[in-house]
């Protein structure tokens, strides 16, 4: 499986992106009580819409989508709206310590004592054994001053990152693939094309 960057000329018009979450609900058929279970799994997933293109600005869009083969292949996937943190960050982010899971995120190597270096609503990503994970700081994070910050994620940590793994804080991605192997854009008697495809997280 190769896994591609998305295109970024022209740029993406309008995307849906969000979380899936996995949960179960069960229901009394006496008491109509209800309770719910959390399982893994959760994912990322998009859609992406790309504006109208003409004929010669769409070839690397049509190329990127033909060289997927549908479900065959990957790409790295993102929340266009939020490539950029809205916290300071600064300095060389690490992760620190290896067999971290749950929803907590120990760090090092920020600038050191830093208010906010990253703010709720931010994406950071890492590169694990099973791919690249993509999590949302849902909690404002200060460093301390040792250069260390630990974030509240979602989703949870899938797969543990080594000691030191890079934090991408710079258009974090995760792996996504198509969610169809049919892959159609749109034509115009005018000759415009249009582009709109869908996507979830490779787990």
């Amino acid at each position: 499986m190769t896994t591609y960057d998305l295109p970024t000329t022209p740029t993406v018009s309008s995307a849906s992106f969000g979380l899936q979450s996995n949960t179960q609900v069960f229901q009394s058929p006496l008491s109509g009580a209800t309770q719910v279970v959390e399982l893994t799994g959760a994912r990322w997933y998009a859609t992406y819409t790309v504006p109208p293109l003409t004929p010669s600005e769409s070839g690397v869009w049509l190329a990127f989508l033909t060289k997927l083969r549908g479900q065959a292949n990957s790409f790295y996937g993102y929340d266009p709206a939020r490539k950029t943190a809205q916290g300071a960050l600064g300095g060389t982010p690490l992760v620190n310590g290896a067999t971290q899971t749950g929803n907590s995120l120990v760090t090092d190597g920020w600038s050191t004592s830093v208010t906010g270096v990253m703010k709720a609503g931010d994406y950071l990503a890492y590169a694990t054994s099973g791919g690249r994970s993509l999590h949302m700081v849902v909690a404002d994070a200060n460093s301390d001053g040792s250069g260390n910050a630990t974030f509240t994620i979602e989703p949870s940590i899938r797969v543990s990152p080594a000691d030191d793994a890079a934090i991408i804080t710079a258009s974090p991605a995760c792996v996504m693939r198509l969610t169809a192997d049919a892959v159609t854009w749109d034509e115009t008697l005018a000759q415009t094309i249009g582009i709109s495809f869908s996507a979830e997280e490779v787990i």
